[in-house]
């Protein structure tokens, strides 16, 4: 009975030893997302030639521990308002960024930047210029929904733009 009392512990300091090794070795994870947008012009020069705005974004990410490295696409169209002749504003977006999750990986906050790739519907005009995006959000069940900020200037002469967008849709962690 000593020889198999020895044994059993040592199973137990075995076991031990690898599930606290095993808690300091995170395994990386793949993220993916597929959100609605509301965006609404969040400063006067956008909102004087804009209103809001509806879209769609997709992405996926790799991330270790509570740190996510993220890439998305998406698509944004921003209606005209009476004082802009170029029309509404049609943006397709490619951001990178990071995610960072906190409180059991639940809440999150996040940078990104890319291009807006845009164009207007009753005009010629179009280009692509540097955008970029941070703010924050809740994870919960699969569900999401984030709140942020984003930057860019349009290819027509007028000051930066800004948008505060409303995103909800799916996070699936595989």
């Amino acid at each position: 009975m000593h020889n198999s009392v020895k044994k059993i512990i040592f199973v137990f300091v075995l076991l031990f030893i690898g599930k606290t090794g095993f808690a300091q070795f995170k395994l990386p994870h793949v993220q993916l997302i597929l959100n609605a947008n509301y965006a609404h012009p969040s400063n006067s020069a956008f909102s004087d030639l804009s209103k809001g705005g509806l879209g769609i974004e997709a992405g996926a990410g790799l991330g270790l521990g509570s740190t996510m490295f993220m890439g998305t696409a998406g698509y944004q169209r921003f209606g005209a308002s009476i004082n802009n002749p170029a029309g509404s504003l049609n943006i397709t977006t490619l951001k990178g960024g990071v995610r960072q999750y906190m409180l059991l990986g639940r809440l999150f906050v996040l940078g990104n930047i890319g291009t807006a790739i845009q164009s207007y519907a009753s005009s010629g005009i179009k280009g692509d210029n540097l955008i970029y995006e941070y703010g924050g959000g809740v994870r919960l069940f699969g569900l999401e929904v984030q709140l942020t900020q984003s930057h860019w200037q349009q290819p027509i002469n007028v000051a930066a733009s800004r948008a505060f967008n409303v995103k909800v849709g799916f996070s699936i962690k595989l």
